[in-house]
């Protein structure tokens, strides 16, 4: 790994610069309700182990994927403004502002944002469009199972009916990846803005810390140098699928 310095793995957080539980929560809220639309399409197509209409289901979840395109794309806008105003709030980055005699230039931190943001926005749009698509295909794939007789149709049928618990689950793990990513990104901008180059890994420090993250817990990295971890995933605290670690930024002191 491309580690140059280690905080002892005690050391406590400076400031609350983790993902807001309240930004994760209302988008969660969002993207179950397009899951549980996706699931009833799905459901309202589903005759036991078969679908009734194969066509006709995967037209209709195509038809819903592109009919909320507009609200996919205010729901990923609601996450970036909710994140970013729990950012400019932050105690260390106002009194880091203070220390150093000037404001925080939010000409610059515009300028970082638009940068850092534009092609994570597109792909947080694109990811909740494909709820609706991931259900249909997932039901096209157990319904070819029945067809070709590698499991009992009535298991095949019992996976369908659980279409919903699966659609709910993916919606959960988008809101939990992208609020986190969402954050670390914004933090990053924020923190480059005022002359960080460095800041240390975070873990929310429970049992269901990935080992490879907890061992990263502590420890100081470059905003350029994303690391890789010992599992072989590169990447900042935060940009993991199903990832709650976040950067606390090294702030300038003068």
């Amino acid at each position: 790994m491309n580690k140059f310095k280690a905080f002892t793995f005690d050391a406590k957080p400076k400031s609350k610069m983790s993902p807001s539980q309240a930004a994760e929560a209302k988008f969660r809220a969002a993207l179950k309700k397009i899951a549980n639309a996706s699931s009833h399409i799905v459901s309202v197509h589903v005759d036991g182990a078969t679908i009734a209409d194969e066509a006709g289901m995967v037209k209709a979840l195509q038809d819903y994927s592109r009919l909320i395109t507009p609200w996919a794309r205010a729901q990923a806008k609601k996450l970036y403004t909710d994140t970013l105003k729990r950012i400019n709030s932050d105690k260390a980055y106002r009194e880091n502002a203070k220390r150093i005699n000037k404001l925080l230039s939010d000409e610059m931190f515009e300028r970082e944002i638009e940068i850092k943001t534009k092609e994570m926005f597109l792909e947080q749009v694109g990811l909740i469009k494909s709820i609706p698509i991931e259900a249909g295909e997932r039901a096209q794939k157990l319904a070819l199972e029945a067809v070709a007789g590698g499991r009992r149709a009535d298991e095949i049928a019992l996976e369908l009916i659980k279409t919903k618990d699966v659609t709910e689950s993916r919606a959960i793990l988008i809101a939990r990846t992208e609020t986190a990513r969402t954050n670390t990104v914004l933090n990053m901008a924020r923190a480059e803005s005022v002359g960080s180059t460095q800041y240390i890994w975070r873990t929310s420090q429970d049992k269901a810390v990935r080992h490879s993250h907890k061992i990263m817990n502590g420890t100081v990295w470059r905003w350029d140098s994303p690391p890789t971890l010992e599992d072989g995933m590169t990447g900042h605290p935060g940009t993991f699928p199903n990832c709650r670690c976040y950067p606390e930024a090294i702030l300038p002191e003068e």
